[in-house]
């Protein structure tokens, strides 16, 4: 669906009255990734856990249940290298039907939606255990995706059964030692033998994980120049699997490296069609990068339970540290960041199940159709691992802070937890690499009109805060005024940036990382803001809103900064001061002047009321 689809005029004999008279459908937009850059915070829905279905709170009891009940119990064997273990857990995962929810039901999965495979996961961290999770997640998203989606009913039939059951496990070997985030510059080739039934592979993979467990792995490799992706077996000589890696954290899990000496792959064993191996290998890092900010967002809450248990029992000065204001501060933000990962995810999750709705799943192109749905939520994928990631180290940091001494000593979780929680803001995909997605994304969208961004640009010139159909006596009416200011400053910013570099934008870095932050905090507010105005009245939104309240205020002066930054960049002189001139009078016009100490003292009160992160 391209923009002229969601956009509707009264008047189409003058272009100037055109654009004075422009409509955008919005319930258009629906499903359609980077809506939320066009999108006023008084229209269109976002799916959030309140709205889950009966199926998906089963599923979200059973997979908290076997967290709780099995994992929690082995958690401290599981922190360590455990191979027995962590393939015993691994196969009870297949048989709860845990690693097969995107597996087709002829191959024995359960083809469910992607809101599902996300709640497994979260219902999983309960289990407070990031090897095995990591693990799991390989194994389930990057490890078997690519088969699912680009595989023949041959290589189908073949590996998922078992994989999906637990029997055997996956794993995905792309990264070399020069080829990190720039993979297709990868050194590994493939060459079709003498007799033409066998690729001859020759390189070496680096970071596998499952790498030492996996019976099969989906890898890539140059044939005569062409990126193409293979699957390997058990079956196939020559592939070397190297010693485990000493890592700082997720010990627990296994990563290796693959040498493949002469290593032979037969001919069917092609993943797609030679030269198809660049978009197999990053289509798939979408889903895993939407699952870890899943399980990072899900770990935040269960990490910061565990550091209010803790404050609750130790005493200082006569009385129990909780009762500090500065750690209540800290317990405050650590509430918000949560649930900003756990908003930002399941909008997400909802708005790809809303686009595939109507999908046949027997047809042909059904996986093609699924991989470019997810494509398209391209930008949402890499926020949500980089909301969820930083998150969780800045709820792990404050966690090692509130244990003091304790938090520095192994008998204590909270250092494993320091530990595993570094990984997550580098694999699938750096969140700078994430950034530089994010902004060369929306620029590409702006560019080819995929969704009403120019336009909307134009209309917003004048009028930086539109009127909204929000009732007066709304509470929160400032922040969605100050919400959309915020929109109009992202896009003035995103308008100027092109005006000066073009296409040429995605390669200015000093610009892309704070316009992207400028996104992300914008999805982070717009986000939180429709999930709270969708909710019935009651305790339930009450306590949602001032969570909200100290989201915006942190996210807001996140924008404008990250905004001025690009501004004073762009900018000198008299040019400069005519911007930053308009710029402060939209943002005056705002009023916005948030009281953020009151709004986290309310959310520690309701936080110490129910002695756990409360908004799930």
């Amino acid at each position: 669906m391209g923009q002229t689809e969601v956009i509707e005029s009264e008047n189409k004999n003058n272009e100037l009255s055109v654009l004075e008279t422009l409509i955008i459908n919005y319930e258009k937009l629906q499903g359609r990734g980077g809506a939320f850059l066009v999108t006023p915070v008084d229209k269109g829905r976002v799916f959030s856990r309140e709205q889950f279905s009966d199926d998906h709170k089963m599923f979200e009891q059973a997979a908290r249940e076997y967290g709780e009940n099995r994992l929690l119990e082995v958690r401290e064997d599981l922190n360590v290298l455990n191979k027995d273990l962590s393939l015993e857990i691994f196969k009870e995962m297949g048989e709860l039907g845990f690693l097969g929810v995107d597996v087709p039901e002829e191959f024995g999965g359960l083809a469910l939606d992607k809101t599902t495979a996300c709640i497994i996961v979260d219902g999983l961290t309960s289990g407070r255990n990031a090897s095995i999770l990591v693990t799991a997640s390989a194994h389930s998203g990057i490890g078997m995706l690519p088969i699912i989606w680009y595989g023949n009913s041959e290589q189908k039939a073949k590996y998922l059964p078992k994989m999906a059951s637990g029997e055997w496990m996956g794993c995905y070997a792309l990264t070399e030692s020069g080829a990190g985030s720039d993979a297709l510059s990868g050194a590994c080739t493939a060459k079709l033998n003498d007799e033409g039934t066998h690729y001859l592979l020759n390189g070496t993979k680096i970071f596998v994980t499952n790498g030492a467990w996996a019976d099969v792995a989906v890898t890539f490799a140059s044939v005569d120049g062409k990126y193409t992706a293979f699957i390997l077996d058990k079956e196939c000589e020559g592939w070397v699997v190297g010693e485990e890696e000493k890592k700082m954290g997720i010990k627990g899990s296994s990563t290796v490296t693959f040498f493949y000496e002469d290593c032979k792959v037969p001919l069917e064993n092609v993943l797609g069609k030679v030269g198809e191996g660049g978009p197999i290998a990053f289509n798939v890092l979408y889903v895993g990068r939407l699952k870890l900010g899943v399980t990072t967002a899900g770990g935040s809450k269960f990490v910061l339970d565990g550091a209010l248990e803790y404050a609750a029992e130790r005493e200082q000065f006569n009385r129990s540290i909780k009762n500090f204001g500065m750690i209540q501060r800290k317990f405050a933000n650590m509430v918000t960041r949560a649930w900003e990962g756990d908003s930002i995810n399941y909008m997400i999750t909802g708005s790809i199940d809303y686009a595939l709705a109507a999908s046949d799943k027997s047809a042909d192109n059904y996986f093609e159709t699924v991989q470019k749905t997810i494509e398209d939520h391209g930008i949402e994928a890499s926020i949500s691992k980089i909301v969820g990631s930083e998150a969780l180290a800045y709820i792990v940091d404050e966690g090692v802070q509130i244990f003091g001494g304790n938090g520095f000593i192994e008998e204590y979780p909270m250092a494993s937890a320091y530990r595993d929680e570094r990984i997550n803001r580098i694999f699938e995909g750096t969140n700078e690499i994430n950034r530089l997605i994010i902004g060369g994304t929306v620029m590409k969208k702006a560019i080819l009109e995929e969704i009403p961004l120019r336009d909307t640009i134009t209309h917003r010139m004048e009028n930086w805060i539109p009127e909204l159909n929000i009732s007066e006596d709304e509470p929160l009416l400032n922040e969605a005024e100050a919400i959309e200011y915020c929109r109009s400053f992202m896009l003035f910013c995103l308008h100027e940036s092109i005006l000066k570099y073009g296409q040429d934008l995605k390669n200015e870095q000093w610009v892309i990382e704070p316009f992207a932050n400028m996104v992300i905090a914008l999805a982070i507010m717009d986000t939180g803001f429709k999930r709270y105005f969708q909710l019935e009245s009651g305790e339930h939104k009450n306590n949602t809103m001032e969570v909200l309240r100290l989201s915006v205020a942190d996210q807001f002066e996140k924008l404008v900064k990250n905004g001025l930054d690009i501004v004073n960049y762009l900018f000198t002189g008299d040019k400069y001061q005519e911007k930053l001139d308009t710029i402060n009078k939209w943002q005056a016009k705002t009023g916005y002047n948030p009281n953020r100490i009151n709004s986290q003292k309310a959310i520690v009160a309701t936080l110490y009321k129910h002695n756990k992160y409360y908004l799930n």
